[in-house]
């Protein structure tokens, strides 16, 4: 399962996902059942075309969002 942390950048949750080699925005956004507009907003600026694989996305505090197991 896809790693969260907790890390220093500006991220209101505090919680990230580290990108893994053939993590796609809506994957991730399906995965944790989060809609794909609230990663865009809580990660301005991100090109959802070229995601570095070890970069960190914030993830937006959701009561809905599932939990890696």
């Amino acid at each position: 399962m896809k790693k969260k942390t907790s890390a220093q950048q500006n991220c209101p949750s505090g919680v990230y996902w580290i990108v893994a080699p053939g993590d796609t925005l809506y994957l991730i956004s399906r995965q944790l059942n989060i809609p794909l507009e609230k990663l865009f907003e809580a990660n301005p600026g991100i090109d959802p075309k070229n995601l570095q694989i070890g970069s960190k996305i914030c993830i937006p505090f959701s009561d809905n969002v599932n939990t890696p197991k």
